[in-house]
């Protein structure tokens, strides 16, 4: 039997991706988010999945976006001269200290516990969790934490799999884009033999707030239309698939 898991990226980013999130999980076939927990929405994020009963998710977690958790002067090589995170990987990478960014994922990590819910697994915007060195912080983490990971390339996966970290047998990030349509997600759970598949998917309701925080934004309306239809959701039942979160994947 394939098992899928649906997960939302970017839960907190802003009020649309909020919204779009909680239901596209309550009213869809989405079954995992990850929070940015570092985010002015992220607060927000949580109470609404609360209040409809949502008791556990993972940590989104970022070096790309929006400003640390810790002070500036605990995380230099981590921002600009304006406190924020640098937006692209090929600028932070050049720059960043290992130890400051242990500090300030294992930050979010505990910000994220604080709310109470549970912590199912990790992963990184823009998958910054892929590159070397910060790669051995997040597993680290995971294990420290027990919890799974997700793997955005071969390698990765290899990698986890060695020091017995929990990831799923395939992962795609080609729900995105012109790509995100509803016969291109079909193609996508058909293409992977029986295990456990992840599929990246950025769910919202558009706004010109989000427009301003996100160049991904009009596309992310319409995966939420798709992972909320009618249809998606009988062809998962007819196909026999069998939709999980994180805490079903076997150690």
């Amino acid at each position: 039997m394939k098992k899928l898991i649906i997960n939302a990226d970017d839960f907190g980013l802003a009020d649309g991706c909020n919204r779009g999130i909680i239901d596209a999980m309550k009213n869809g076939i989405v079954t995992s988010t990850t929070v940015m927990i570092n985010m002015p929405k992220a607060v927000e994020a949580i109470d609404l999945a609360k209040k409809v009963g949502i008791k556990e998710m993972g940590v989104h977690l970022t070096l790309t976006c929006g400003k640390p958790l810790l002070s500036k002067e605990e995380v230099p090589s981590l921002v600009d001269e304006n406190g924020r995170f640098y937006r692209r990987v090929a600028k932070l990478l050049p720059l960043v200290n290992l130890e400051e960014v242990e500090k300030e994922l294992r930050a979010q990590i505990d910000e994220f516990l604080k709310t109470g819910l549970k912590l199912t697994h990790l992963d990184s915007h823009h998958h910054v969790h892929m590159y070397d060195g910060i790669k051995e912080i997040v597993s680290k983490l995971a294990k420290e934490y027990c919890v799974s990971v997700r793997h955005p390339d071969e390698k990765t996966k290899e990698y986890l799999s060695k020091l017995g970290i929990r990831t799923t047998d395939f992962f795609s990030m080609n729900f995105y884009g012109k790509d995100a349509t509803l016969e291109n997600l079909k193609r996508i759970i058909k293409q992977f033999p029986e295990g456990t598949i992840e599929i990246m998917t950025h769910p919202a309701y558009v706004d010109e707030k989000l427009k301003n925080i996100s160049s991904y934004n009009v596309n992310r309306a319409k995966e939420l239309e798709i992972l909320t239809s009618v249809e998606i959701k009988e062809w998962i039942e007819k196909e026999g698939i069998k939709l999980i979160n994180f805490d079903g994947l076997e150690v």
